[in-house]
């Protein structure tokens, strides 16, 4: 589904507030599919992780290198949606993410919950995210793993829709108060099937009308 709508200040896909998951918990019922790809992150996260090197190497099995320079590629890349406006990579090792173990666990997150460290201080934003991801600035579905695993198929046949299924997510990329905003609108709102509701130069064929509004027109 094409298009958004801006609620509090943040632009947020249909798709979130109109579909679910194949698998009703979505990334609640992870299978670690999404991160044998490896991540985009600004490069003051790779930086912040290098960082913590010595306490990240604790925590790497076999399947992992501790050779340093082969956990991110630092080719930057111009990317509006990071912080820094740059982005750069880990790498695949292994055929898998440098940082997924054989348990298929995040050893960044792993070291962060055994070391007390403060909470998604090592973890890339957009790993938190997935599998919403920012896009021109528009908070959206990411379908890296669609159709291969259930947890991140999207599907129009669930009640319970990626707006509240993500909502740690969703917490995580907007605060709590613009969550609770959009969550709100979510809850006041229906899908009006042919009712068309443009955004910008984007109109989407099945569109998110909210109650009130179609009160208003009567």
């Amino acid at each position: 589904m094409s298009g958004h709508k801006e609620i509090g200040g943040s632009k947020i896909s249909l798709q979130i507030l109109t579909e679910g998951f194949e698998n009703p918990d979505g990334p609640r019922a992870c299978t670690s599919r999404c991160c044998l790809h490896g991540v985009y992150l600004d490069p003051t996260e790779r930086d912040q992780i290098l960082s913590c090197a010595d306490v990240v190497e604790k925590y790497l099995d076999e399947t992992q290198t501790k050779d340093r320079m082969k956990w991110f590629d630092n080719s930057e890349e111009e990317d509006s949606d990071f912080p820094s406006g740059k982005c750069v990579s880990t790498e695949v090792y292994n055929e898998k993410c440098v940082f997924l173990n054989q348990k298929g666990q995040c050893v960044l997150q792993v070291a962060e919950i055994e070391e007390k460290m403060p909470t998604l201080s090592l973890k890339p934003y957009y790993c938190i995210l997935f599998p919403i991801v920012k896009v021109n600035g528009v908070y959206q579905y990411d379908d890296l793993c669609f159709g291969e695993s259930a947890c991140c198929t999207a599907s129009r046949m669930r009640d319970e829709k990626m707006v509240e299924v993500c909502s740690n997510e969703l917490r995580h990329a907007l605060g709590a108060s613009k969550y609770d905003e959009v969550l709100g609108y979510y809850r006041n709102g229906i899908v009006g099937g042919k009712n068309q509701r443009v955004e910008g130069n984007v109109q989407s064929e099945m569109s998110f009308v909210r109650k009130d509004e179609i009160n208003a027109r009567e």
